[in-house]
Order: C-alpha cells, then sequence, then structure tokens
C-alpha cells in the first residue's frame, strides 16, 4: 500500500509542475557560453548568461519538443566601443555547429565583415539568416552563402553588397537600399 502512496506522489507532483526539465542541452550552453566574448551585448545591454535553463534567456528560442535551441537574436550585440571590433570582425561560423536544431539566426548590425571559412558550414539546418546592417564586403563573401544549402531567407539589407548570387538555383538579389 506505501508504495502506491508514493506513486501518487510522484504522479501529482509531476503533473502540477513539480518535475521540471532544465531544456536546453549542456553542450548547446556551453556554445552559448563560448558566444559571450563576441555578442557581450543582446538587445542593448548586458546579456542575462544565467543559471540554468538557457531556453529561457531572452535572446534564446527552443524547441518544445527537444529543448534544442532553434532560434538565436544577436542583433547589435557586439561591444562596438572594442578599437577592433569597429574596423569590422570575421565571424567563425563554426561556433553556431553544436546547435543541431538552429533554424534561424539573426547576427544583424554586428560590424561582421565576413566569415573564418572552415568545413562546418554545411551541417548547419539554417533556413533564415539575417546579416543586415553589417560592413560586408568583397567578393569572397558571396561563396560562403552557397554552402548554406538548406537557406530560404537571407537579409543583407545595408550591408554594403550589389550584385547577384546564386543559390540552390534560385537567384537571390542582393541591393545597397
Amino acid at each position: 500500500m506505501e508504495y502506491w502512496k508514493l506513486v501518487w506522489v510522484f504522479v501529482v507532483a509531476f503533473l502540477f509542475g513539480g518535475y521540471q526539465s532544465e531544456g536546453c542541452w549542456e553542450i548547446e550552453k556551453a556554445a552559448l557560453f563560448q558566444l559571450k566574448p563576441f555578442f557581450p551585448l543582446v538587445n542593448g545591454e548586458g546579456i542575462s548568461w544565467g543559471k540554468g535553463n538557457c531556453c529561457r534567456w531572452d535572446w534564446v528560442e527552443c524547441s518544445t519538443s527537444s529543448g534544442r535551441v532553434t532560434r538565436l537574436f544577436l542583433e547589435n550585440s557586439c561591444d562596438l566601443e572594442k578599437k577592433d571590433i569597429n574596423l569590422g570582425w570575421y565571424l567563425n561560423i563554426s561556433l553556431f555547429l553544436p546547435f543541431e536544431e538552429l533554424k534561424s539566426l539573426n547576427l544583424g548590425g554586428n560590424n561582421i565583415v565576413g566569415f573564418i571559412h572552415n568545413q562546418g558550414i554545411k551541417r548547419l539546418k539554417l533556413e533564415i539568416l539575417d546579416l543586415s546592417d553589417n560592413i560586408l564586403s568583397g567578393n569572397n563573401i558571396l561563396s560562403h552563402f552557397t554552402e548554406f544549402t538548406s537557406l530560404k531567407t537571407l537579409f543583407l539589407k545595408n550591408c554594403g553588397l550589389q550584385g547577384s548570387i546564386d543559390i540552390l538555383k534560385k537567384t537571390i538579389e542582393v541591393d545597397q537600399t
């Protein structure tokens, strides 16, 4: 009889929120902390690099079923007062490889000039990439976009690029305006 009382207590506790998953996989939480030096100011203020479930952080969105990170909002989050950042910087896209279900990445307004080339870009499953208001330069940046094989939407407003690029047999026009 004691056994059934204990089972009943666990069932009731689970139903009323007594049990809560921490969400956010540890490998992804560690990867988020690795982003901190590059993006210290999310949403114009210091990031609360809190404890616990990183899926509850303002700039992170996770899948409700898997607990994996699906969206990152890192716009206007680099520290532009740093002398070297003001000139622009190259983003190492491999920083985002631990996020296996990352679908949307907003990197707008971070003075990104381009990407450090690596093999990892093709492993990302990004569908939406926002690089608006960065200072992308040179033709070699265009070649990196072709490596994002699952990309459906690419935002490049006010990036200093002009012309067109061929991605997945679709031509995307790039314009300053």
